[in-house]
């Protein structure tokens, strides 16, 4: 109850202010008032059990470790307890582990009132939850379920509680109108007005489950992924005239767009010229020219800012902008005239140094729309699917490139981190599956990157140099702790020792050691979970994994706002117009860093369920479907494995192990079949078979097959205590 919260919170204040030789229960009582004396002793006792309140001599007792107050964010375990990274004026301090059973009502994602105690131990501060500031989540997409008596919703969200009674109210239409198994939303409560508890209020059906829409659907309600632009949006885009900007005419140059085969907004481009210099070249960078038809504080501006990003939702693409600027007027189509904004880099082609860049407003034509597998044959030798100028242009870009790529590899020493993407094929109209599909970054991903790279640079250093506020693209460096973390799972993956990676060149080498090795996928996403996310803001602090000081986001205004407000900013000062203040792009960083990490965890989310999706569908036609995989840890709950091939973590509960055969080894972290002889061991590739799919929650558990395995010796290490999901964008 909230009352007994809030007294608990006042013996708490008051013991805190105690005398050294502390004070008894009986004063404690005193101080408080009138109150309830058994209500007083069951809190006393709770305190107690909580470690809050420790003991004098017997009689007198004292807040523990000068316990204080704090508020911030709650990241709950699925095993019982949390850990709250603090906000405010304590920002910046150890994160404060929650036991089970301190959480009160909150829930992951929360902004929490906690008491902090225990601040001297090695291990890191631990506390409890006081109560609950803020809902990060007050309304939640699930799927209803009969539950006992009643309905319960099983939230989408894997960090929320797996099930959430339903209370029945005034909704009785809804629920008539529904069945068990449809995608709903439902409004959280604190309590149960019969059997408290945390419990949510059904709010409205959103479709029916078992389909790629239904999965669309409530992934986008849950995720608040705005929607397209309606017809007339679209027709007041389509009618829209660039603004006035002195600008070169650079359609004579030869310029190629290179974009994966299904893109439709093609937001740059690329063209290359001898000199100025002996031994010199001059890569233009051309980049769609987005803010002379989106200015600042236009309606389009405010609707693209209240998006942020355009969604890649597998089978439905969610807009930053109307399709009449994305994929048309904005766009660098083959064959028409475009408005571009385009840095010109002198580059070395002995060293491949940047000499010097300039920035200018231009005119381009498009002389070739190419895919990466276009650019990958011409790569390879083939002469016959491009004009003798186009492949020439490609060889002499790749080129240059490469010259590049070496000497940043040298000075920057950059994270080789190069993964695989599996992507789900959709159709859009109808939604379904299609299948999976791979895609390796090659010689043509690089090339594109390469000059990305080096124009989001210049950027951002003229941004500095101009005093221009502009949002910058930052990446911490990963914790001393979190590294030590990495090399402790590296050794067990590797059965051998790993230290902890010093310095960035050690670190370094490691990871492009990794490259041809068999678990490379595995280790790199050990890796990535250890790192923290890029983020925006409005001062430079340098991006760790590109191993760059100066960074910002510059090259693809039509789809991420970040990069239209740099241009929108840049436009101004060429206009000599007023520009965003440093407050107000401070505050818009907050924004777009928060709106990009939800667009994140709603494309993953889609793939995730998508995936699963398939994995049914192939079940159907093969209940037999082995799923290769590598097992990531061992743990006394059973067994994380990799599949590579769908790029999903999958479970192996441990009860589905029996216990007369099976015993889990915690020296050796391992389980071992004592009448066969088989182990379950990180490290170790085998075949899985599919025990369960569940794409409400997007979960999948496995079961071993052992007809094909290939055990390794384990080693004793240690994992850490934490593992999130390996996504970052850079």
């Amino acid at each position: 109850m909230a009352n007994d919260q809030k007294m608990k919170e006042d013996i708490l204040r008051l013991a805190a202010a105690a005398p050294p030789e502390g004070m008894t229960r009986s004063a404690l009582r005193n101080l408080l008032g009138n109150c309830d004396e058994k209500r007083f002793r069951k809190l006393f006792r709770e305190l107690q059990n909580s470690s809050l309140l420790t003991t004098v001599d017997g009689k007198r007792f004292k807040a523990l470790g000068a316990a204080t107050q704090a508020e911030g964010r709650l990241q709950v375990n699925k095993q019982g307890f949390g850990f709250v990274t603090l906000t405010g004026d304590q920002t910046g301090n150890p994160d404060v582990f929650i036991p089970p059973g301190m959480l009160g009502r909150s829930i992951s994602g929360d902004l929490v009132k906690l008491q902090v105690t225990d601040t001297d131990n090695p291990k890191g501060p631990s506390g409890e939850i006081l109560h609950t500031v803020e809902r990060k989540h007050a309304e939640i997409v699930g799927c209803l379920v009969q539950h006992g008596q009643g309905w319960a919703i099983r939230p989408l969200r894997k960090e929320l509680p797996p099930l959430l009674s339903l209370i029945e109210d005034d909704n009785s239409k809804i629920l008539s109108s529904s069945k068990e198994g449809d995608w709903i939303q439902a409004t959280l409560l604190d309590e149960h007005p019969e059997h408290g508890g945390l419990c949510a209020r059904l709010s409205s059906r959103i479709a029916a489950s078992g389909s790629v829409t239904g999965d669309l659907n409530a992934i986008v309600k849950e995720f608040d992924i705005q929607p397209k632009y309606t017809l007339r949006d679209e027709e007041k885009a389509a009618a829209l005239q660039p603004l006035d900007v002195a600008r070169e005419d650079c359609t004579k140059l030869l310029t190629v767009t290179i974009d994966p085969v299904d893109a439709r907004d093609y937001d740059d481009a690329l063209s290359c010229t001898d000199g100025p210099g002996k031994n010199e070249c001059t890569i233009a960078v051309h980049i769609a020219d987005v803010a002379c038809y989106v200015p600042h504080q236009s309606p389009l501006d405010k609707a693209a800012l209240k998006r942020g990003f355009t969604s890649y939702l597998p089978g439905r693409t969610l807009p930053m902008l109307p399709a009449a600027l994305a994929n048309d007027l904005c766009s660098l189509r083959e064959g028409l005239p475009r408005c571009a904004h385009t840095v010109f880099l002198r580059i070395s082609k002995e060293s491949g140094q940047i000499l010097s860049f300039r920035r200018a407003h231009t005119t381009i034509n498009v002389n070739r729309r190419l895919c990466y597998d276009d650019v990958t044959r011409v790569f390879e030798g083939d002469q016959t699917v491009q004009p003798g100028e186009i492949r020439n242009l490609l060889l002499r870009l790749k080129e240059v490139a490469e010259t590049m790529r070496r000497q940043r590899q040298e000075k920057e020493m950059f994270l080789p981190m190069e993964m695989p993407e599996i992507r789900v094929l959709c159709s859009e109209h109808p939604s379904r599956i299609i299948g999976l599909q791979k895609t390796e970054h090659n010689a043509s991903h690089a090339l594109v990157e390469e000059f990305m790279l080096a124009a989001n640079q210049c950027i951002a250093l003229e941004l500095q140099k101009k005093k221009i506020s502009g949002l910058f693209r930052n990446h911490a460096e990963p914790e001393a702790d979190s590294m030590q973390d990495f090399a402790a799972q590296v050794s067990l993956i590797l059965n051998r020792k790993i230290t902890p990676f010093r310095n960035r060149k050690k670190l370094v080498e490691f990871l492009s050691s990794l490259v041809q090795h068999p678990l490379q996928e595995l280790l790199q996403m050990t890796f990535l979970r250890q790192l923290p996310r890029a983020n925006y803001g409005v001062n430079c602090e340098g991006h760790f994994g590109l191993g760059k000081e100066n960074y910002c986001h510059f090259t693809s205004p039509i789809r991420r706002y970040p990069d239209l407000l740099i241009h929108q900013q840049l436009l101004a000062f060429d206009r000599r117009e007023k520009l965003r203040s440093p407050e107000q792009v401070a505050v818009l960083a907050q924004v777009c860093s928060a709106l990009e990490e939800n667009c994140d965890q709603a494309s993953y989310a889609a793939a995730d369920r998508m995936k699963l999706r398939f994995l049914i569908k192939q079940k159907e036609d093969n209940p037999m479907l082995r799923l290769r995989g590598s097992i990531i840890r061992a743990t006394k709950g059973g067994i994380t494995v990799f599949l590579p091939d769908y790029s999903l973590i999958g479970f192996v509960n441990a009860w589905q192990l029996p216990k007369k055969d099976w015993r889990f080894n915690s020296k050796e972290q391992l389980w071992k079949n004592h009448n066969t002889g088989d182990v379950l061991q990180a490290r170790m590739n085998m075949d899985f078979l599919i025990q369960t799919t569940d794409p409400i929650r997007g979960e999948l558990t496995l079961t071993p097959f052992f007809c094909q395995s290939t055990p390794a010796p384990a080693k004793k290490s240690d994992f850490s205590r934490r593992h999130g999901r390996p996504r970052h964008r850079m």
